[in-house]
């Protein structure tokens, strides 16, 4: 079997990467950055120097794949980029799976990156080919080796969320629970929901790593605006900022609190915790 994986060089792709190499699978991967792709991917990938501007190269690739794995940046046309290559891999009868994201915002009148992942997600059952949607919650790899850093420089994290929970998910686990999906056509027009085992707060989360560590963490409680605006402060570009904001608000009002089974059913085991995380990169959170 043969599995094109764009977007493969991110948090995520090396893991789903290294998931369908264990399973056996010819594996192509795309990325502009070889000298990159060369630290994060298994040496047994196909590297395919590419981006979504390049059609010509992704439509050969579409031919030869049994299935693609659809992720890509967000961004402003990041549904235009998505839809486009879905209309490729039509032509090409190649089986898309879609990566989304927080599956509470995926509606037409959710944040704006959860609208452009609804549009895609509706483009794409409209194509006239097999698909599958996963939308992983938010990843452990984003947010807890952010909130080290803080409490290596401050000796403190912030809190935008309040009192609400956020299902956060390894992407250890998501690789793996992707690859049974890209591999089983079972799944088709199957749109699973991929969260870790809890949905901790953030003072929850800061007395994990305090139990882990042996050091007391301080949580500084912010609005999500306020978050936003300090990540300005530190150079993130106005639509990043506002995307960050848009989904702190969303995070805040706990509807990314929800867990569910996917990830255990897809797997066979069950999703690593914050805890387990935590522990299994200690390093991070050290000085």
């Amino acid at each position: 079997m043969n599995v094109l994986v764009t977007g493969a060089t991110g948090k995520l792709g090396p893991h789903v990467v290294a998931a369908l190499h264990a399973r056996g699978v010819d594996v192509h991967a795309t990325a502009r950055d070889s000298r990159h792709a060369a630290e994060v991917l298994d040496p047994r990938t196909t590297f395919v120097a590419a981006d979504f501007a390049d059609t010509d190269v992704l439509a050969a690739e579409l031919e030869r794949a049994d299935a693609v794995l659809l992720l890509t940046p967000h961004g402003p046309r990041m549904a235009d980029t998505q839809c486009a290559l879905i209309d490729l891999a039509t032509k090409s009868r190649t089986r898309v799976v879609k990566v989304s994201g927080t599956s509470s915002g995926i509606r037409p009148d959710g944040p704006e990156t959860c609208r452009q992942h609804h549009a895609a997600e509706q483009h794409l059952a409209q194509a006239e080919i097999p698909w599958a949607v996963v939308r992983p919650n938010a990843f452990m790899q984003t947010l807890l080796p952010a909130m080290a850093a803080s409490i290596r420089d401050h000796g403190r994290i912030s809190n935008p969320l309040g009192t609400a929970g956020l299902s956060l998910v390894d992407c250890a686990d998501l690789g793996e629970a992707i690859a049974t999906v890209l591999i089983d056509p079972a799944h088709q027009g199957c749109r699973h929901v991929l969260t870790g085992p809890t949905a901790p707060t953030f003072h929850e989360i800061a007395a994990a790593i305090a139990a882990e560590t042996g050091k007391p963490v301080t949580v500084v409680d912010v609005t999500p605006s306020q978050a936003a605006d300090a990540a300005r402060a530190r150079g993130l570009d106005a639509w990043e900022a506002d995307h960050l904001q848009e989904m702190l608000a969303l995070f805040a009002g706990g509807t990314a609190e929800d867990v569910t089974d996917d990830v255990r059913s897809l797997t066979g085991r069950a999703p690593r915790s914050v805890a387990e995380y935590i522990h299994e990169h200690r390093h991070l959170f050290v000085t």
